[in-house]
């Protein structure tokens, strides 16, 4: 082959790194580059059938619990301010006919009642707040169904107030149930359901 290229008179030639574009992306010879697809949406849930599916991991129970706690020191603290960092935008208080905007209907009980006079008091006991998620609604006895029913990324939790008044003033209904919406790593108060009314 050597003597055959040398009578011919040509060499042969292969392309040198000078005769490539340097700003384009270097790549092995042969391998042909796809750009990845932009993936779905994450859901909460999927069919078996569906091929390429992200799943959203559920926020912690321990979120939505802490949710309730910061509602309970906020309430105590006669802090408005707080308390609408919890609250998400339509999120509602009352039960039955007299369900209110939560914001306003806090602040008008918070200027009205002296809630400071709990602070010393357990309001609650932690480790019995009940957590109930959608799925688990349907297998509640009726005596324990909740006033609302409930979306996949949603949770409840039903408080038993232990100290709902002081010697002449009543400041909380017998129980709380929250409905609370999961917004990204956190939990957002979207109702409380409480038989309780201003008067």
């Amino acid at each position: 082959m050597a003597v055959t290229a040398s009578a011919c008179g040509h060499a042969p030639t292969f392309p040198t790194s000078i005769e490539f574009d340097p700003a384009a992306p270097r790549r092995a010879p042969g391998v042909v580059i796809e750009e990845s697809p932009e993936p779905p949406s994450p859901q909460q849930e999927a069919n078996a059938s569906d091929r390429f599916v992200v799943l959203r991991v559920p926020v912690s129970a321990e979120a939505a619990r802490e949710t309730v706690r910061a509602f309970f020191r906020a309430v105590l603290r006669e802090s408005p301010d707080e308390l609408d960092t919890l609250f998400s935008a339509q999120a509602f208080s009352g039960a039955g006919g007299n369900r209110q905007p939560a914001r306003s209907f806090w602040r008008s009980r918070l200027n009205q009642l002296d809630y400071t006079e709990l602070s010393s008091s357990l309001v609650y006991h932690d480790t019995e707040l009940e957590l109930y998620r959608a799925s688990e609604l349907a297998h509640l006895p009726t005596s324990r169904k909740l006033p609302f029913n409930l979306a996949e990324d949603e949770i409840a939790i039903r408080v038993h107030v232990a100290q709902s008044s002081t010697r002449t003033t009543r400041l909380f209904g017998d129980e709380l149930v929250f409905r609370l919406h999961a917004v990204g790593e956190r939990f957002e108060i979207a109702e409380i359901w409480e038989d309780f009314r201003l008067s």
